[in-house]
């Protein structure tokens, strides 16, 4: 089954206990989520998605959440980049975010990262190559691909 708009909102203690038990799954090796049908496909379109939970993850291709959590579509909204950074311009994840929480009833977000990050590594060496320039801390990290 997959959620849409027809389905309750779901609090956020039980969203949690889904991504745990839907973790417990994967790590387990004994996922549940199916192939989706046509039916099902049919079902998000027609009547729109209902996400538990909203996931701030990286961009990484070894940290794919929907597997990770053992989910259908529609069980989780996704925002993903490089490192989970996150700014408030126009377009940025927070308005997804805002987006995800307001329009679409999530009440739980989750953000997450995972071990061995290349982006966190890249912009922390850079921050920490350029600390001492002028005598003070810059004050952002700049780009981890300079």
């Amino acid at each position: 089954k997959v959620r849409t708009t027809a389905d309750a909102s779901i609090p956020p203690h039980e969203a949690l206990k889904l991504l745990k038990q839907g973790n417990a799954r994967f790590q387990n090796g004994e996922p549940t989520a199916a192939q989706t049908d046509e039916i099902m496909r049919k079902e998000l379109v027609d009547m729109g998605q209902a996400p538990h939970t909203a996931i701030i993850g990286c961009a990484d291709s070894r940290a794919p959440l929907e597997t990770i959590f053992d989910a259908m579509p529609g069980d989780l909204f996704v925002l993903r980049n490089a490192g989970n950074t996150c700014t408030h311009a126009e377009g940025s994840m927070v308005g997804s975010l805002e987006f995800c929480c307001g329009k679409l009833g999530s009440k739980l977000i989750l953000v997450m990262g995972h071990t061995k990050c290349g982006a966190i590594a890249g912009a922390t060496a850079t921050y920490l190559a350029n600390k001492g320039a002028e005598g003070k801390a810059m004050k952002s990290a700049g780009s981890a691909l300079e």
